[in-house]
């Protein structure tokens, strides 16, 4: 998603009502969301399907690198060969389960 650009992607409420498909066809060519303003104030963001797809992605990469650096602070932490090891026990027994024939 590439980022707004305030002198092109604001719109009052009263003009995006007035041409809705226009602004929708905007933000699905521009890749760039538009922020509806109400009373010269930001009311709401519209994004693509994709555009917030990829933001939630983002938000969850992020949540997993806390949760990693706080398991640091609490002194979580595994030795990467037992942690290896206990991967190819997996896979191990996933082939012994499922053959393949």
């Amino acid at each position: 998603m590439k980022r707004v650009l305030l002198a092109q992607d604001l719109v009052p409420a009263k003009e995006f009502r007035s041409n809705m498909a226009s602004w929708l066809n905007r933000v699905s060519t521009s890749d760039r969301p538009v922020v509806i303003t109400q009373h010269g104030k930001a009311a709401a963001v519209l994004m693509s399907p994709e555009a917030a797809d990829e933001l939630e992605q983002q938000r969850e990469v992020l949540r997993h690198v806390l949760q990693g650096l706080n398991d640091i602070d609490e002194g979580r932490l595994h030795d990467d060969d037992d942690v290896w090891a206990a991967v190819d026990d997996l896979i191990v027994g996933a082939d012994d389960a499922n053959p393949l024939e």
